[in-house]
């Protein structure tokens, strides 16, 4: 493995680590995110039922139900029952009774609505007498009238009372300093309202509490929670990142040609379907390029064939004739025999420098590790010396170009040599390859006997093939000659790459 390979494979795993963390970190966030929304919702849901009136109204609902009808029973005879519903008050009572004594805002002769706030709950008949109270109310008597105007907010529920009111929100009032007054009607046998209880209270400011709670739940339970997400998110976010890790790996052997191995991830999650899809790709893949493979092959072969056909064959028949011929004139005419011995050797000259050739274009191209350049200047050489023709090479600007340009160029040159050697009868030959910031052109030019293009496609010269290959690439190929004048050939391709750039039509 190369190093540049190893410092790849090593970027990707501490890629996959840095996910690893960012995922393991994300889910801490919101589990920490998460708790503390929630401790804050159900603070403001705290916060915000106790400043509604839902609280009010709830509690004259439960005192209604609960425990008016236990206070009831003792006013359905001729005469209250004073010392059951004392009783009863005693269980009601939330705090103890307070010393007698002045009460502050308290007004003239009586009570404010500050005197009844500490827990304070009395029963009033039908007349509005105070019947009993606990504890006893300051400036009140129990067996006398009761003057509810004297206590700041009551009048209008107590009378609401008294008149039979079924509604929890004309039952209560909440006080701007923080108090609560509820009146709850007390009905007889016969439906018949017989008297109120009624209730005065200080509400808890408990929004200073609820910030603590919310502070002292952070602090207890956003620590373990926070630890519970990062061992939760780092498993999860490990089993995430291991399958991620094993398409990489799937990939980096895919794009070495290697198609044996495959990602393995039986699961149905998107994760699981997108690696099925890629080894479907990846085996499809494997069959185009075996499938490429093979009619590459089988073009090189039939273009062999062709050329063996063409030129080699023809040649060597030619020789077999003029043989026949020198035997048949041997014993005859030694002069003509001897000519067409003579004529038989040319042939196979020419034979052997179409078999040199020949396999000099079916030798690999030797680009690698070379460049196009390099590989050119070592091919026309080769060529020049088989062929028996001089041929010079000259490069202008050199540069690095894709491997498909290259290929495509080199080939192309291939073609255009052995067009001069067959057809042209030049007796020299050049090899011109320069550069461009965007374009690499290839010209090949002889003093051979040249063609009028307009008369023919140029098929028998290779010519199309080398139009096929450049402009699968986006390049172009042009072809100046005229007969007794020699031939050019010039082609052009773009230096882009051409998977970017992708085929044109």
């Amino acid at each position: 493995m190369h190093d540049g390979e190893r410092a790849r494979m090593k970027g990707s795993i501490f890629s996959l680590r840095r996910l690893r963390w960012k995922l393991a970190l994300s889910y801490t966030l919101v589990a920490v995110v998460t708790l503390l929304a929630v401790e804050l919702f159900i603070a403001s849901g705290v916060t915000a039922f106790l400043s509604s009136d839902l609280l009010p109204r709830s509690i004259v609902t439960i005192t209604r139900d609960n425990f008016a009808p236990r206070l009831e029973t003792h006013l359905d005879g001729k005469a209250p029952d004073v010392e059951g519903l004392r009783d009863e008050l005693d269980f009601l009572s939330e705090t103890p009774p307070e010393a007698p004594g002045p009460v502050p805002g308290q007004r003239e002769g009586g009570a404010s609505g500050a005197g009844i706030d500490s827990g304070v709950v009395f029963v009033v008949d039908e007349k509005e007498e105070l019947l009993v109270a606990d504890p006893e109310l300051p400036g009140f008597r129990e067996g006398e009238p009761f003057d509810a105007g004297r206590v700041e907010g009551l009048a209008p529920i107590l009378n609401a009372a008294l008149r039979g009111e079924e509604s929890s929100e004309a039952l209560s009032e909440r006080m701007p300093s923080g108090r609560l007054l509820m009146a709850v009607p007390l009905e007889g046998e016969n439906g018949r309202v017989t008297g109120a209880l009624v209730g005065g209270f200080r509400m808890p400011n408990l929004a200073g509490a609820l910030l603590i709670a919310v502070g002292v739940g952070a602090l207890l339970l956003l620590i373990p929670a926070g630890f519970l997400g990062l061992i939760f998110g780092f498993f999860t976010a490990w089993g995430i990142t291991r399958r991620i890790g094993r398409l990489a790996h799937a990939a980096k052997a895919w794009s070495r040609g290697d198609f044996s191995v495959t990602a393995k991830d039986r699961s149905k999650d998107e994760l699981g379907q997108l690696s099925r899809e890629l080894n479907q790709m990846a085996a499809d893949l494997e069959n185009l390029l075996q499938a490429r493979g093979e009619l590459a092959t089988l073009e090189a072969r039939n273009r062999f064939a062709r050329d063996l056909h063409d030129s080699v064959k023809q040649q060597v028949f030619a020789t077999s004739l003029q043989i026949a011929a020198a035997r048949a004139l041997i014993q005859k005419d030694t002069d003509s025999a001897e000519s067409h011995l003579g004529q038989a050797d040319e042939l196979v000259r020419q034979a052997q420098k179409e078999l040199n050739i020949l396999i000099a274009e079916m030798r690999p191209a030797a680009l690698e590790g070379k460049g196009l350049a390099a590989a050119l200047r070592e091919y026309v050489a080769r060529w020049s010396e088989g062929a028996e023709i001089p041929a010079d090479f000259h490069v202008r600007g050199e540069r690095e170009a894709p491997l498909e340009v290259e290929q495509a160029l080199f080939r192309v040159a291939q073609e255009a040599v052995a067009n001069v050697a067959r057809h042209s009868g030049a007796r020299h030959a050049e090899v011109d390859l320069s550069y461009t910031a965007d374009a690499a052109t290839l010209r090949v030019s002889d003093d051979g006997r040249g063609f009028d293009p307009s008369r023919g496609s140029g098929g028998g010269f290779g010519l199309q093939s080398m139009r096929e290959r450049l402009i699968g690439l986006g390049g172009r190929i042009t072809v100046d000659s005229a007969p007794g004048e020699g031939t050019r050939i010039t082609a052009v391709c773009p230096l882009e790459n051409p998977s970017k750039r992708g085929k044109k039509p």
